[in-house]
């Protein structure tokens, strides 16, 4: 059988092709793809078997993204340095989008591992001793202190602008901009009069590259509490302090409030944040391992 004498109408193409009719008409109508043959006579129109050719290049063009126009003016022009220069672009899209889920999924996978730890840590108010490894942290200093009000959230929310600008500045991917955790230093913490004009975020191993500069939280035993209400934060911080003078033990380091989870309340129109409160220190005295109140 010589298939060169093989035409076929529309819907058998269509049929032939896996592909709709109507999209067939409106490949006509473009331009894109038109039949080979016209009878006069009838009206039909008819395709050649040599044009399931063109028709695979056309879906397999559109698998890659391109658009009906790009693809018809590849077929007019059968431009090969193009089809390759664009290729590579598509390349280099598609690899950025992969990196892009890539760290969306690690922040994801962190956010659920903080959601499952929270629900094994102690009641609010509750004081328990962890050991915490070493962490990595981008700090910057927004010059807007976290303790001015802290009824009023509103300073947190302009701290938050501050930090927000900065990391976009570095053009910092969008999910490091949620669970910004502040921390205050030694001597301020000792001092009673709280005070901290510093937020951070916790980096990801895999994202140092990404961040201006990094600081490393060294591995430490902390006195931690969970605290669900941030305006309750100065009063916890006063009884974490009471309870580690009491135990004997001696404060060594900046204090870290990190936000563990956060979620918008419809009723309010406020942050609602789950926070570890974290005191770093050392023993003096015999205190027996895991001890809470």
């Amino acid at each position: 059988m010589d298939f060169n004498d093989v035409y076929f109408t529309v819907g058998q193409f269509a049929e032939f092709n896996h592909v709709p009719a109507q999209t067939l008409r409106y490949y006509d109508q473009i331009g894109l793809l038109k039949p080979s043959h016209y009878n006069e006579q009838t009206g039909y129109r008819y395709y050649s078997i040599t044009q399931c050719a063109t028709m695979d290049i056309i879906s397999h063009m559109k698998s890659l993204k391109y658009s009906l126009k790009d693809i018809k003016w590849y077929l007019e022009t059968n431009d090969q340095d193009w089809l390759v220069s664009s290729l590579v672009e598509k390349q280099k899209s598609i690899e950025q989008d992969i990196d892009h889920l890539n760290k969306l999924n690690a922040v994801i996978k962190r956010k659920l591992r903080d959601y499952h730890t929270y629900a094994n840590y102690p009641m609010p108010g509750t004081t328990f001793i962890e050991v915490i490894p070493q962490r990595h942290i981008f700090k910057y200093d927004t010059g807007i202190n976290y303790y001015y009000n802290e009824n009023d959230s509103a300073n947190y929310e302009y701290m938050l602008r501050v930090f927000k600008r900065k990391l976009a500045e570095h053009k910092i991917p969008d999910e490091y901009y949620f669970n910004v955790s502040s921390i205050m230093s030694k001597a301020s913490l000792l001092s009673g009069q709280f005070r901290t004009t510093e937020l951070f975020v916790f980096i990801s191993d895999n994202d140092h590259d990404l961040f201006p500069y990094t600081e490393t939280i060294p591995p430490n035993i902390y006195f931690c509490m969970i605290c669900d209400d941030s305006k309750n934060e100065t009063a916890c911080i006063h009884e974490m302090i009471r309870q580690i003078t009491e135990r004997g033990c001696t404060i060594i380091g900046p204090y870290i409030c990190e936000v563990v989870s956060e979620f918008l309340s419809a009723v309010c129109d406020e942050r609602q944040m789950i926070l570890k409160l974290q005191i770093p220190i050392t023993f003096n005295s015999y205190v027996e391992s895991g001890s809470s109140t």
